[in-house]
């Protein structure tokens, strides 16, 4: 079996700087090596120039290192976003950052789709993969990083498992992969005795109340898979708990992931902060998982 790194996420964004290399330590202390390049500092490093020699000053201050990347995400960055002034500001974005997460060493980009649409307008499918076919244009040429952008599977019908297949299929390169989100699955699974009625209220209002569960979001998805995001919920909505105290199914999900043909790492995306988890039971519920 092979052995994929792993990567931790942290909400830095809610820490002040001064103690940010306390907890980057605590995750050394813990057995970590790895955390991942997160929105919050991405910003950062966009918005505040010099902060890329902080954030280098912190790596070393701890031994941590930045393996993969979360792109920036949102109603501001997401690939099909509709604020037609904001794109092209969005494009220069996503390629400083993809340029730093190349710098630090990080082996993929993830990025979202996008699904805020699907809450908000009537705009259609066809108008939201034109949009997001024209973001990818432009910033595909990240071949030349030498990194993958990874596309993330969540649960709007603009970002399902399919439509990760659309754009991978239309633009069938090797510097496109997916992003297994392991949660996002969970919630869309189509699995025996669920419920429809128990969704969370935006699983409706996303889906007009006609909810579209995936039967095999894995199977589909698993040729292109390049990292992962694991984190766990009650398969009716993105909770981001810690793997276990769920209902995804961490002992067949974690060895056909580690056979992934293109499987470069793994990313714990808990939510700590909200789940009152501390880094000592991050550290350790993950090092079990990566054991099965």
């Amino acid at each position: 079996m092979n052995t994929i790194p792993l990567s931790h996420f942290f909400p830095w964004g809610k820490i002040s700087d001064d103690f940010i290399v306390n907890i980057l330590c605590e995750f050394a202390d813990n057995g970590a090596e790895n955390i991942v390049l997160d929105t919050s500092w991405e910003k950062r490093l966009v918005r505040e120039p010099g902060f890329y020699t902080t954030l280098l000053s912190w790596l070393r201050e701890s031994g941590m290192k930045m393996f993969e990347c979360h792109g920036l995400w949102g109603t501001a960055w997401d690939l099909n976003i509709t604020d037609r002034p904001r794109r092209s500001a969005m494009i220069e974005d996503h390629k400083l950052c993809m340029a730093y997460a190349a710098d630090f060493g990080c082996r993929s980009y993830v990025m979202h789709i996008g699904a805020y649409d699907c809450y908000y307008k009537n705009t259609t499918l066809g108008e939201m993969r034109a949009l997001a076919v024209d973001s990818l244009e432009k910033l595909i040429p990240a071949e030349k990083l030498g990194i993958v952008i990874a596309l993330e599977n969540s649960f709007e019908p603009f970002n399902t498992p399919d439509e990760v297949l659309y754009f991978l299929h239309y633009f069938n390169t090797p510097v496109l992969g997916c992003c297994f989100d392991a949660g996002h699955a969970n919630v869309m699974a189509k699995k025996p005795g669920k419920d429809p009625a128990k969704y969370a209220s935006y699983m409706n209002l996303c889906w007009k109340n006609g909810v579209v569960q995936e039967p095999d979001a894995f199977g589909k998805l698993a040729p292109h898979i390049v990292t992962c995001h694991l984190h766990d919920n009650n398969g009716y909505e993105d909770q981001h708990r810690l793997p276990g105290t769920g209902t995804v199914d961490w002992k067949s999900l974690i060895p056909a992931l580690k056979q992934c043909p293109r499987i470069l790492s793994m990313q714990n995306e808990t939510n700590s902060a909200s789940q009152h988890v501390s880094i000592a039971k991050l550290c350790r519920t993950f090092e079990e998982l990566m054991k099965f």
